[in-house]
Parts: structure tokens; C-alpha cells; sequence
């Protein structure tokens, strides 16, 4: 059995892990991927102060200018932190690989950026495509989706092959679970590399298995709800309610979130989802007290566009377990649930792939290299009897 998982472990990590290490490295990159956004793109949190903010309206009303054609806007992502934008999001426009996106001051409504979602200029959303999809659409996304199901599989088959095994060297247990857990020093540049590979692997699996999971959880989202569906209790998504008149003058964004915030006294608003057409209604996305996300909300309010009736409400810290559980992937995927000190641990783990598959190329390259030495060695030495044998052959025979 231990053979089967080494045999399965090297050779898939062999084929696949250079893929898996482009995912992990892009991760990292993405869990600080607004502040590095607003590094990359400085002129999207450079604007005037203002004691008093421009209204959502305003805001709206100054994107939809700013992009050509004057499309409806789907949505308004709120700033993230002060200093931080707030984003007006546009359909995606035929051939383009994503949505436009606005970023707007949030003092004065001034316009600081029209960006495409997943281009090369708006660099952290091409990273994200790439992180995501493999730059290959929903092909890529399902392979993505696919490497994630491949790295549990590494995590459980290097627990089987780290397991410390009695040997008649090490026959102290402390001693054989002690060297499991260090590196050794001695000087030898393989069983440095092995040992590198063995612990840095054993201590990343917890943060590896929780990645590999939510990662998968957040690709094939319906066959993850069943299997937590079996396990614990899960409830059915709300219906998002219609306006119920579909006539008159629709009322105002900043009337739509100050009636959804009567619900969420203690919520952040976090988006606003405008209404698609005239039987649509507004959502609002709010961060309740005690949420995982905190750059996130996930808790939702659905407003009548017309008479600004309260639809309905969802506090996402009271729905069921296993509704609870499938919310926490995403947070957990990035770390965002488990605050700053998360946000870097995952970032770290996302660069273990990468060091895994580096010193477990290392170690088959080297072996590879000490056979084929060994074979030439072998080689040789048959060729060089044989010789002995025919030059013998060719002795005249004394009489």
C-alpha cells in the first residue's frame, strides 16, 4: 500500500506540479490583491477629501457616464476601507473576457478609472482569470477544479509516506517521530532536500487541505452541497422576491439602503445590486456582526424598486450549519475569515506547492542521474570483461 501512494504521489506530482504551483502562486498573490491593485494603480485612491460623501446616485450617475454607450450598471462594490474607492460594475461587453468595472471617488463622484475586468491592464483581475480559470474559461476552470481534488489526494498520500516507520536504526520512538518533524544538518545535500520536502509538507497540510477544499467547494459548488448536505443540515436558497408593481418612479439607491440597513443596524453595506429590468428589485449585501468575510457581505436585504418595500432579509449568521459551512469557503480559501494573521498564512501556503514540487524534482532528478551513473558503471565493467574474454579467445592455444 505505501508503494501504491509513493508511486502515485511521485509521478503525479511529476506531470502536474508545475500547474499546481502556478495555481498556488497566483493565490498568494490574490490574497492582498485590492491593496496590491491600488499599488499598481495609484490614481484609483487619489482624491479629494470631503466631509460630506457624494450620494450612491451621484456615483452611479458619474460611472455610467464614463463608460462608452452608457450602459445600465449591474452593481456597486462600497470601499473596501478608508481611502479605498467604491467600484461601479457594467455588463461585459461581446469578446471582452470580463465585466468593465468604474472605480469612483467616494468624495466627490470624480471618475479615477474605467478598467476591463480580466485584462492585462487591470492586472490583479487578470491574475485572478489566471488563478481561476487558467485563462481558458470554463474548460480551465473545471481543470482548476480538478487540481484541487489532486492536492487533497498529495496531502492524504504524504501523510502515508511522512508516517514515521520503525527501522532497526531508530528503534526509540521519540527518536523516529523527533526526525519527522526536523531537518537535518548533516551536511548531504539530498537528505537535505528530502527532509525539506517531508517537513515543510507535513506542517502546510492542514492550511494545504483547507485550501484544496474550499477551492474545490467554490468550482463545483452543487456537488460539495451534497455531500455536506448528507452530513449536515442544509436549507434551500431564498428566492430573490420581484418588485411587486412593476410601474411609477422607481425610488433612489441611497433610498434602497437606508430602508435594507433598518434590518442590518449593526451591517456594513457592501453592495448594492441594481434592478435588472422593471420587475426586478434592489439587493443589498451587508456584513452583519459576527460574519466571516470582513471585506465581504454576506448577509442580503431585496427592496421594491417602486414602493421601497422590505422583500425580504437573511442575517447569514443565523441560517444552518450547513449553510454556515459553505459560506466559510470562500473567506477561507483567501483567509479572510481567519483575520490578518490568516490572510498571511495562506499567502505562505500558496508558495508551498511551488517548494514541494522544486525539491521533489530535485530528489527524482538526482536518483535518476546516480541510476543511470550506476547503470553506465555496471555497463562498463560487463564491457570490459567481455573484452578480456576475447582477447583471451585470440591467444593461440600453447602446444
Amino acid at each position: 500500500m505505501r508503494k501504491a501512494f509513493f508511486i502515485l504521489h511521485k509521478y503525479a506530482g511529476l506531470t502536474l506540479g508545475l500547474l499546481l504551483s502556478v495555481i498556488g502562486l497566483t493565490g498568494s498573490l490574490l490574497v492582498f490583491d485590492h491593496a496590491l491593485d491600488e499599488q499598481l494603480a495609484p490614481q484609483t485612491v487619489t482624491f479629494k477629501p470631503s466631509e460630506r460623501p457624494a450620494s450612491y446616485a451621484d456615483i452611479l450617475a458619474s460611472a455610467q457616464a464614463a463608460v462608452p454607450g452608457n450602459p445600465a450598471p449591474t452593481r456597486l462594490m462600497t470601499q473596501r476601507q478608508a481611502g479605498s474607492p467604491h467600484v461601479v460594475r457594467f455588463p461585459k461587453p461581446e469578446g471582452a473576457p470580463g465585466p468593465v468595472e468604474v472605480s469612483v471617488s467616494p468624495t466627490d463622484g470624480e471618475v479615477l478609472a474605467v478598467r476591463g475586468w480580466g485584462t492585462r491592464e487591470y492586472t490583479m483581475t487578470w491574475l485572478y482569470r489566471l488563478h481561476y480559470t487558467l485563462l481558458a474559461g470554463k474548460n480551465g476552470k473545471t481543470v482548476v477544479g480538478f487540481m484541487g481534488l489532486l492536492l487533497m489526494v498529495f496531502c492524504i498520500s504524504g501523510i502515508v509516506l511522512w508516517w514515521p516507520k520503525k527501522s532497526r536504526r531508530t528503534q526509540n520512538g521519540n527518536k523516529r517521530w523527533a526526525r519527522a518533524f526536523t531537518i537535518s544538518r548533516s551536511g548531504n545535500r539530498f537528505r537535505f532536500y528530502f527532509d525539506v520536502h517531508k517537513v515543510f509538507g507535513i506542517y502546510f497540510l492542514p492550511l494545504l487541505l483547507m485550501i484544496s477544499f474550499s477551492g474545490v467547494a467554490l468550482v463545483f459548488p452543487s456537488q460539495v452541497e451534497t455531500v455536506v448536505g448528507s452530513l449536515f443540515e442544509v436549507g434551500p436558497r431564498p428566492a430573490l422576491p420581484p418588485s411587486r408593481t412593476d410601474a411609477g418612479t422607481p425610488i433612489s439607491p441611497d433610498e434602497a439602503v437606508a430602508i435594507a440597513a433598518s434590518a442590518f443596524p449593526d451591517g456594513e453595506l457592501k453592495r448594492i445590486y441594481l434592478p435588472r429590468d422593471n420587475s426586478d428589485s434592489y439587493g443589498l449585501t451587508f456584513r452583519a456582526a459576527d460574519e466571516a468575510w470582513s471585506n465581504y457581505g454576506a448577509s442580503i436585504a431585496r427592496v421594491d424598486q417602486y414602493s421601497g418595500e422590505l422583500l425580504m432579509t437573511q442575517n447569514v449568521t443565523e441560517i444552518p450549519l450547513g449553510n454556515k459551512i459553505l459560506r466559510w469557503q470562500f473567506p477561507l480559501h483567501n483567509g479572510d475569515a481567519l483575520g490578518l494573521v490568516g490572510r498571511w498564512l495562506v499567502l505562505l501556503a500558496g508558495f508551498a506547492p511551488a517548494m514541494l514540487f522544486g525539491t521533489g524534482f530535485y530528489l527524482w532528478w538526482q536518483k535518476r542521474r546516480l541510476k543511470r551513473a550506476a547503470s553506465r558503471k555496471v555497463s562498463g565493467n560487463a564491457q570490459e570483461k567481455a573484452q578480456v574474454v576475447v582477447s583471451a579467445a585470440k591467444i593461440p592455444a600453447e602446444s
